[in-house]
């Protein structure tokens, strides 16, 4: 199987809803955590749809490719659902921006977050260390994160990823007075880290147009007929992904969630 590191990077505020919570507090929509760290996430369901939406709205990727990479689901004429051959994982938030007194912003993450991707990516089989994740993260922080100064306690990083510290903004309906809302945000310039696994080559098998013009006049019992192609899987998912801005998550018409993608390393 192959792999791939990639960066997400933030640029613009980011909502990806955790719709699975309802809050009693002030925040009436939060955005994703991870279960057991609680440190803001991208689940991998959300990830994998929204690279799927721009896959097929705005990238110019073959359905032969597509269905190799993302699959497809029962419905719309289609009888039985088909896996995709690439494996999502969650995006786990690596360096967060804070306010500072000397420049616009910083960029901040702490030793355990840096270990545990580190450690998550040997035992899924990618060789990385954590010096070689330092240095890709000083080189996507373009200038904003010191590893002398901006790698924090765990504590720091955890007041900072909470509620009292992330931005919350006012939201009110179109329709009319009388529904304000508070929405929890990530600030644009979040950094996530996320991996791909995929094979080499997927063979899909899909009906060809060109031996069926006339539909109609066809017998009713006589089968499609099908091609099957050959997909360069790391060929289609970097020439669609990689330094291109894909719109993860809520409130894409205000401006939202548009990310950049950036390929690390592939092995």
């Amino acid at each position: 199987m192959k792999k791939s590191i990639w960066f997400i990077k933030a640029e613009t505020n980011l909502h990806v809803g955790n719709e699975n919570t309802s809050s009693v507090g002030l925040i009436d929509k939060e955005i994703q955590r991870d279960v057991l760290t609680g440190i803001p996430c991208i689940n991998s369901s959300s990830l994998k749809g929204a690279m799927n939406e721009y896959a097929t709205s705005e990238a110019n990727l073959s359905p032969e490719a597509r269905l190799a990479i993302f699959g497809v689901d029962r419905g719309n004429g289609i009888k039985e659902t088909q896996k995709g051959g690439c494996l999502f994982f969650d995006a786990q938030l690596l360096l967060l921006p804070v306010q500072d007194d000397k420049k616009l912003y910083r960029l901040i993450t702490c030793n355990e977050v840096l270990d545990r991707y580190v450690s998550l990516l040997a035992k899924m089989g990618i060789k990385y260390s954590y010096d070689n994740l330092v240095e890709a993260l000083v080189k996507c922080g373009e200038g904003h994160f010191d590893k002398k100064t901006d790698i924090v306690e765990c504590s720091q990083f955890e007041e900072n990823c909470s509620d009292d510290d992330l931005p919350i903004i006012a939201r009110n309906s179109q329709m009319g007075a009388g529904n304000l809302w508070y929405e929890q945000v990530l600030p644009h310039k979040s950094v996530f880290g996320t991996f791909l696994v995929y094979p080499p080559v997927i063979e899909v098998s899909i009906k060809d147009a060109s031996k069926s013009e006339d539909t109609m006049a066809e017998p009713a019992n006589k089968k499609a007929e099908s091609k099957t192609v050959s997909i360069d899987m790391a060929e289609a998912i970097n020439k669609t992904f990689d330094n291109k801005i894909v719109q993860i998550g809520a409130n894409a018409t205000i401006g939202y969630g548009y990310c950049s993608f950036i390929k690390v390393k592939e092995e």
